[in-house]
């Protein structure tokens, strides 16, 4: 064969081939079936996987490593070499440089996290419910609802109704989450401590911005929230993250009793209402920062804004059903409250 009429490639542009190679290996490695979902309704888009044309479809979610082992090696090896000729030949947009950064070989800079500051934590604890009311239930092609569970013991932490969310550094769908964590349990309480970082460079919806629950608390005199970073971020590549916080007895039970795959990310109010999946698509914070997230927080016609504040309105619509009569919060009687409870059929 005759390779005189190819010409080289750069050195910048083989790196970034296979950095794209070694992310597409990774959503092959957490979702092994994707490509027979193409025949059913998932769709390329920018690098990105959307579920279209079915009901009450989040985002794809993450697994956790146990889940990825159990996919066959053979079909992952083809599947990538698929994949590396479409991505040869279509690319991916520039991921942004987050707040922080750590260096590495190559040039591209791992995720490190810093102080979140104080305008950005009031723009997302301060959303107006003029804006929460705005915003309302959105459809479930922007915010897909949690789900509930019926007839299951409560979940008491330290004496108050409880929640648990189990998440990773690394993980674009933790990442989003957290926007609508951090919005909804503020309205019952207060954070302290929380980080900006951003989601692994190196894997699919590179650097979404969001904040860290690691070494942060939570404090409120009606509900309590154990939130746990339980793996941290990729440092210096792709699958680079290591263990973060441990799971005591109780987080541990509830993740394994109602996700047995054990994935990324995980919420569970109460044990009554559950996120296990993320609830809207990382890529409306694509090419964002914090700050500019923020920001767009006052506008109800913000892609950003609908998918968070949406997921926010679920979130604080299951607190007060956990809470019951004891919710004081006036959250609990606003209009988009009152919708997204009884959306999820909560009495």
């Amino acid at each position: 064969m005759d390779t005189s009429a190819f010409d080289p490639l750069e050195p910048d542009a083989v790196e970034g081939l296979l950095i794209r190679t070694k992310q597409r290996s990774a959503e092959l490695r957490r979702h092994p079936t994707m490509l027979l979902f193409d025949a059913v309704g998932w769709r390329r888009n920018s690098g990105r996987r959307r579920r279209m044309g079915l009901p009450a479809a989040g985002p794809p979610r993450r697994f956790s490593p146990s889940t990825m082992a159990l996919a066959s090696v053979g079909v992952v090896v083809a599947l990538v070499v698929a994949l590396v000729v479409v991505d040869a030949t279509s690319g991916d947009p520039g991921a942004k440089l987050p707040v922080g950064r750590q260096p590495m070989a190559g040039g591209v800079p791992g995720p490190v996290d810093v102080p979140t500051p104080v305008s950005v934590l009031d723009a997302v604890t301060g959303v107006t419910p003029q804006v929460a009311n705005a915003v309302g239930v959105p459809p479930t092609s922007v915010v897909a609802p949690p789900t509930v569970q019926t007839g299951q013991p409560a979940l008491v932490i330290g004496g108050r109704p409880g929640a648990v969310f189990i998440g990773g550094e690394f993980c674009p769908y933790c990442g989003a989450e957290r926007w609508a964590i951090v919005m909804a349990f503020s309205r019952f309480g207060t954070f302290t401590n929380l980080s900006d970082t951003d989601s692994s460079p190196w894997d699919i919806d590179p650097s979404t911005p969001t904040f860290s629950f690691y070494r942060s608390s939570y404090t409120s005199s009606s509900v309590a929230l154990a939130a746990v970073e339980h793996v941290g971020n990729d440092t210096t590549g792709l699958d680079t993250r290591r263990p973060l916080q441990p799971l005591t007895a109780r987080e541990a039970k509830v993740w394994q009793t109602y996700d047995h795959s054990s994935g990324y990310p995980f919420l569970d109010i109460g044990n009554a209402v559950f996120a296990m999946g993320p609830s809207f698509d990382p890529s409306v914070l694509a090419g964002l920062d914090q700050a500019d997230v923020a920001a767009r927080l006052t506008n109800p016609d913000d892609p950003a804004t609908r998918a968070i504040v949406g997921t926010a309105n679920y979130l604080t619509a299951a607190i007060c059903h956990v809470l019951g009569p004891t919710a004081t919060s006036s959250w609990c009687t606003e209009p988009a409250v009152t919708q997204a409870a009884a959306a999820l059929g909560l009495g």
